[in-house]
């Protein structure tokens, strides 16, 4: 008994910190944590100072960050938006992070609402929805964190794959997502990055498509569109006849390039 009263200030303070969204104001934050999102792309897209707004994303409450991130659109601008400029922000500062990539992606060094997060956290835990990231999109997350619980986008969006930037430089460019316009915005990034990276060839006789391996690395998260010949169609890079056409997919390059922005 004695050992639960030590303990108990300290579980009542973090069952504080995920306090339930509506017991807060979505007005309550000024400016809100999309245009702070937003503010904090465009600072580094300018080589501003930006710590103010990285102390300003650590210090929300968990409970208050919910509140204003109340629809889907909301959540997926954001966190797309935060995801991008924590890559941008590290590996701006230190470069030599990108040398071990495997663990630039798995170590928590950016804050968020109190809550130190790797971008697999981000990208995986939140925003496609908990999925495991050696999964392919078929097998969900077996343990997540509560801070990923409350945030993560249900069901996921299988065209952030074209608006996440890791760095690399065949990474989509980074653009500035609104909520208010989240889904023209991306819908043009798709078209925009599969049109570079998607080539029909011709090979003894035989047509062949050629693009890119983020649909071999999240096939399952294709399901939304129910798969991988139905997004290409819909977003021009085949014909509806020519669903049975052969796949390969081009090497993906690697190399750290930071600074690639949406024109």
């Amino acid at each position: 008994m004695y050992r639960l009263l030590l303990l108990l200030p300290f579980l009542l303070l973090t069952c504080s910190r995920y306090q339930a969204a509506g017991d807060f104001s979505a007005e309550q934050l000024q400016p809100s944590p999309n245009e702070l999102s937003q503010d904090f792309l465009r600072g580094l897209r300018a080589g501003t100072d930006v710590s103010d707004i990285v102390d300003q994303l650590a210090g929300y409450e968990p409970g208050e960050l919910a509140a204003a991130l109340d629809t889907r659109d909301q959540r997926l601008a954001f966190w797309v938006n935060v995801y991008n400029g924590m890559v941008q922000y590290l590996l701006t500062q230190k470069p030599e992070l990108y040398d071990d990539r495997s663990d630039f992606f798995s170590t928590p060094r950016f804050t968020v609402a109190g809550q130190e997060l790797s971008p697999n956290e981000i990208e995986h835990g939140i925003i496609r929805g908990g999925e495991n990231r050696f999964g392919l999109g078929f097998v969900p997350q077996l343990f997540s964190s509560k801070f990923e619980r409350t945030f993560r986008v249900k069901g996921g969006d299988s065209r952030v794959h074209f608006a996440l930037n890791c760095g690399a430089s065949d990474c989509p460019p980074v653009e500035i997502y609104a909520p208010e316009t989240y889904d023209q915005q991306i819908n043009a990034r798709v078209r925009s990055y599969l049109a570079e990276h998607s080539e029909i060839q011709e090979r003894d006789g035989k047509r062949v498509l050629v693009t890119s391996p983020l649909f071999s690395w999240f096939k399952g998260d294709f399901r939304d569109h129910d798969g991988v010949d139905d997004f290409l169609v819909e977003y021009g890079v085949l014909e509806e006849n020519e669903k049975d056409i052969k796949r390969e997919y081009e090497n993906y390059d690697w190399t750290l390039e930071t600074g690639i922005w949406a024109k």
